[in-house]
């Protein structure tokens, strides 16, 4: 079973307030994500302070401020070149965000994509980002495990993967592949321009293409992979 350590390096949150999210991160993975998109189980557990994560294991980071602009959280790699997903708590906190929307945003997103290189192609010969909560990111659109806020998630049908029938999304909010609802985005590539970023209305015919800003996770996709930098390690002993 994969083991995913939860890292709490942040000043603007209690290490009891992250502990109590992780059911939900295990139920979400397990319960919701694990039957639509196959991802295997997991198992969370909480790293205490002084303490070292296990070798091997995914990380889940609690940080204070953003280290990429206008980024809230994103997931890249450790320098053990291992997923990690980093939740920057009062930057989420100064948008007026869900922290554990953005935790479990990002946790999906490393379930379905651990290495950034994801990609799916719609029936035009289009290919969309393989980034599952983006089109649906808003903490709107989220739902509760117990009392902790969630983000929903797409599934399958939203890049009409196989053509089949049945929910786009987890919560039943969108209605039709590739829609991409307000406060949400998604990106698709273009031969002649690279990476496209759509920024979402309710009316799929209403999205604006805008450029990602520099450093976020969406920006970074867009790179030439040479141009990639690894995520430096965040964990520091106390």
């Amino acid at each position: 079973m994969l083991q995913i350590s939860v890292i709490n390096e942040a000043t603007t949150i209690g290490d009891a307030n992250v502990q109590a999210m992780i059911p939900a991160f295990a139920q979400q993975w397990n319960g919701d994500l694990e039957p639509v998109w196959g991802v295997g189980q997991a198992n969370f557990t909480f790293v205490p302070n002084g303490a070292t994560p296990d070798a091997g294991t995914w990380w889940v980071v609690f940080l204070d401020d953003s280290d990429q602009a206008d980024a809230l959280a994103y997931h890249d790699l450790t320098d053990e070149g291992l997923p990690i997903s980093k939740v920057f708590v009062r930057t989420i906190l100064a948008d007026n965000s869900s922290v554990s929307v953005g935790a479990t945003h990002e946790i999906c997103e490393m379930a379905a994509d651990p290495w950034l290189n994801g990609a799916y192609q719609d029936p035009q010969g289009t290919f969309w980002a393989a980034e599952i909560c983006d089109p649906v990111e808003a903490d709107q659109y989220g739902y509760q495990i117990g009392d902790i806020l969630v983000t929903d998630f797409v599934t399958p049908n939203w890049f009409a993967h196989q053509h089949a029938q049945g929910q786009i999304d987890l919560k039943n909010y969108a209605q039709a592949a590739f829609e991409v609802l307000s406060g949400g985005y998604a990106q698709k590539f273009d031969p002649q321009k690279g990476w496209q970023q759509i920024n979402g209305a309710r009316a799929m015919h209403s999205q604006m293409v805008v450029h990602p800003p520099h450093g976020s996770r969406r920006e970074r996709r867009a790179r030439a992979w040479r141009n990639w930098r690894r995520s430096e390690r965040v964990f520091r002993t106390r």
